[in-house]
């Protein structure tokens, strides 16, 4: 299948090798530069020490191999990937880190072939960095093509074929095609399951998204007794208040209100909360999120002042991080807009909805179910004044 991505002219220039590494204390080491001092018996004493972050180490591995091996060497062209990578985790460098991914990958399909491990790797960091970034649908295309082609290299059951089609179903999720997303998730989770037995930690964290997909697809009463039987397990295990029961146990929440049992769901939102801020900080995206899941309880209680607060630092938050027209501050913003119309602060509601109706129709078009209700909640608000 043709990937996405578009193809150099000759007369094109290649991608130059990064520039060389400056210091940036604020990111995390990735090796040190040592100077040393040799003695005249020989011996040597460090005299000085230099952390590297990793875009700098990798960048001076990618410029190395550029000048020994040259440009289109395939160990020149995994070092430019690792650097990539290293990039695409800082804030301000992601588009740097996709130009230079999407003409790696045209080099590699040309010299190894589209399916080919090497290949398909680097097409797979494309299709994450995209969902990244905020663009679901052009990460659904390049999904889509990496696990044919896994598939057709490796089989169906092979783990990396299998991490392709999770990656499917989380941008499936968010274009709000849940069926399809359910029906990946469990497939993935029944073909794991077979490989590596009910008790394996990746399995517990694919039945964990199973759940999750369930409850975006309105299956509330099965993904609360999968949750249930997965929290048990974890518990067992000792693993309850771990990265995967935490999740479990804010999916549970979501369940519960949706279920309109929301005194139980306000009561695990904020058990998982406090053990999210405590592990995780209060700025980490799994507690942005139930705090998000937490109003939408507040906001089904009336409690309509306490979600519009929590509401308003997750949109605040959110765009900070992620850039105003991100899907996730979107629809952070929708859920405000939501509270709003309901406490009567409509006018402020609408200019809200009609951003998010702009922002809808750019990242999903006109006549998707988002794009279509946020019009028609302006509608009313229209025809409904305060």
């Amino acid at each position: 299948m043709a990937p996405l991505w578009r193809g150099k002219r000759d007369d094109e220039p290649r991608q130059p090798p990064p520039a060389p590494p400056s210091a940036d204390p604020e990111q995390p080491r990735a090796a040190d530069l040592v100077v040393t001092l040799l003695n005249e018996d020989g011996g040597e004493e460090e005299i000085a020490r230099v952390g590297i972050p990793p875009h700098e180490f990798y960048g001076m591995k990618a410029n190395a191999a550029y000048e020994r091996l040259g440009p289109q060497h395939p160990d020149t062209l995994l070092a430019f990937r690792d650097y990539a990578r290293a990039l695409a985790r800082l804030e301000g460098r992601r588009e740097e880190a996709l130009e230079r991914l999407m003409d790696l990958v045209r080099l590699q399909a040309e010299q190894l072939g589209f399916v080919h491990e090497d290949t398909l790797t680097t097409a797979a960091d494309i299709a994450d960095l995209l969902q990244r970034m905020g663009d679901p649908g052009k990460a659904e295309e390049v999904w889509r093509s990496v696990w044919t082609g896994r598939a057709e290299l490796l089989g169906r059951d092979h783990p990396d074929t299998l991490d392709s089609a999770s990656g499917l179903a989380r941008a499936l999720e968010e274009l709000r095609r849940e069926p399809e997303a359910v029906g990946l998730h469990r497939d993935v989770l029944e073909r794991r399951r077979r490989q590596l037995g009910p008790g394996h930690p990746t399995v517990l964290s694919d039945t964990g998204r199973h759940a999750a997909a369930l409850i975006r697809c309105g299956r509330w009463a099965e993904a609360e007794t999968e949750l249930r039987t997965l929290l048990t397990q974890l518990e067992r295990q000792g693993e309850r208040d771990g990265e995967t029961g935490l999740a479990a146990q804010a999916n549970l929440g979501a369940a519960l209100c949706r279920l309109d049992r929301l005194d139980e769901a306000e009561a695990v939102m904020r058990t998982v909360l406090a053990a999210q801020r405590r592990v995780k900080g209060a700025a980490h995206p799994e507690a942005r999120n139930t705090r998000n899941n937490l109003a939408a309880v507040l906001h089904a209680r009336e409690r309509y002042g306490e979600a519009a607060v929590i509401l308003r630092e997750v949109v605040s938050e959110t765009s900070r991080i992620k850039g105003e027209g991100h899907p996730d501050t979107v629809q952070a913003r929708d859920n405000l807009a939501n509270v709003l119309i309901d406490a009567g602060e409509r006018t402020e509601a609408a200019d809200l909805l009609r951003r998010c109706r702009s922002d809808y129709t750019r990242v999903f078009g006109p006549d998707h179910p988002l794009t279509r209700t946020a019009a028609e909640r302006l509608a009313w608000l229209r025809d409904n004044p305060a």
